[in-house]
């Protein structure tokens, strides 16, 4: 049996199945940074995972500055403080620009789809740029940003699928 396929010759049911797993997998990574406890067993306010200690790998991200994931992921922070008081939910181009703006390699970043494929804005933004074995996530929902460290991929991407 074939799927209904649109105007475009697109099969609408394998491209909505691709829109909600790609939502699924940016809940889920989003989900796990409100899973922390602090020392007294209460829920911590941020978890943030401490990346290695080590430079940018230059075949990963020729990010020339800042040099390190901690100095990078400051500056994102306020790239994206900014820009979330500017626009409570900015397109993909805005995202990548704060990314830039802050010292990622522009051929690096991964931003998340800003169009649903019925045409709808989404209701956040997610971006991601890999320094050597940490992906650098910055996510605007609402008007607020934050920013979050996890290991890179398998295949040296941040997100599942290629979102360059």
């Amino acid at each position: 049996m074939r799927g209904h396929q649109g105007a475009a010759g697109i099969d609408i049911r394998r491209a909505r199945s691709a829109a909600l797993l790609c939502f699924l997998c940016v809940g889920i990574v989003l989900a796990a940074g409100g899973c922390g406890t602090d020392a007294a067993g209460s829920p911590s306010q941020a978890l943030r995972v401490a990346p290695v200690v080590q430079s940018p790998d230059p075949a990963v991200s020729a990010a020339p500055n800042p040099s390190t994931v901690d100095a990078f992921t400051a500056g994102l922070e306020d790239s994206l403080t900014l820009l979330a008081a500017e626009t409570a939910n900015p397109e993909a181009e805005a995202l990548r620009a704060a990314f830039e703006s802050a010292g990622a390699d522009p051929d690096s970043v991964e931003v998340s789809i800003d169009t649903t494929p019925t045409g709808l804005e989404v209701d956040a933004m997610t971006a991601a740029a890999p320094f050597g074995e940490t992906c650098v996530f910055g996510h605007i929902r609402s008007g607020a940003s934050t920013v979050t460290q996890l290991p890179v991929l398998s295949n040296g991407l941040c997100f599942v699928g290629d979102q360059r």
